[in-house]
């Protein structure tokens, strides 16, 4: 696992190779100080227990026993709401409605984590509340459980016997994927927990085609960048190529640093995680 202050320095970096993206940058190593801050200690679990949902293609964590501190984790979804009404004025209002939102909800805090990692959303959000907005707001402060899962037991998953696209932690999608230096294999980062895991080159990690019609791939100007698309399921997941690059950045740096990728991918008709 990548630490949170390795994500920060490469992003704070960032800000200063481009300046254009130095506000949306400053924002996210806010956040993520706020997350470190949080200091989530991952609860014990059972090793053989998590040995045998691994053998059986299953993540380790089973959302049915996910344990969630809700006090912690709804003092943390405020607080990150709040940065980034500091650094986004034109939000204020919705934001302060989402922080007052979740106060209401208070006793039902786990409830709403679950449904978000189940379906990845959270359908009893007033009319007032931008969805959007809250969903973004919830996994930044779900990030630090999970992160704290995946890096207790990250030890436990041997990339040799884990071929699915989903995370083998938390059961996520990949939102990030590098090729890496030596032999160019296909590593996935989580778009939930951060983990990184080994996967097939060929393939679409959303819905299994492999056929080579059907995939394509867009790269930057230097080719250290690639945006792949499937066009069975019109989805897309960007890609850095660590055999083009000079200095590796942590994966969840990049995730960031190539929004501008996310943009371009949306303009297409294409969706991510």
């Amino acid at each position: 696992m990548t630490d949170y202050r390795e994500i920060v320095d490469a992003l704070r970096s960032g800000a200063e190779q481009r300046p254009e993206m130095a506000e949306t940058l400053g924002l996210y190593s806010a956040l993520l100080d706020i997350q470190q801050a949080a200091a989530i200690q991952s609860p014990e679990i059972d090793v053989a227990e998590a040995q045998a949902r691994l053998a059986a293609g299953e993540p380790i964590l089973s959302l049915d026993t996910l344990a969630i501190d809700a006090p912690k984790l709804l003092a943390l979804c405020q607080k990150l709401a709040f940065a980034i009404a500091e650094r986004r004025r034109e939000r204020v209002r919705d934001l302060a409605q989402i922080h007052t939102w979740l106060h209401k909800k208070r006793d039902h805090m786990r409830a709403l984590a679950i449904e978000y990692l189940r379906t990845g959303q959270v359908t009893n959000g007033g009319p007032e509340i931008d969805k959007g907005l809250l969903i973004f707001v919830i996994d930044a402060g779900l990030r630090p459980f999970l992160r704290a899962y995946a890096e207790s037991l990250g030890q436990y998953v041997q990339n040799s016997e884990w071929s699915r696209a989903y995370c083998p932690i938390c059961g996520g999608q990949p939102d990030m994927a590098a090729l890496e230096k030596d032999g160019g294999r296909r590593r996935l980062l989580c778009s939930r927990c951060d983990f990184e895991w080994t996967y097939k080159r060929l393939g679409c990690p959303f819905c299994g085609n492999d056929d080579p019609k059907n995939l394509s791939f867009y790269p930057s100007d230097d080719k250290v960048y690639r945006l792949a698309v499937c066009e069975e399921c019109h989805r897309y997941l960007k890609t850095v190529d660590l055999r083009e690059m000079a200095t590796e950045r942590p994966l969840a740096a990049e995730r960031v640093l190539t929004a501008g990728m996310d943009v371009a991918a949306d303009k297409a008709g294409y969706k991510g995680s």
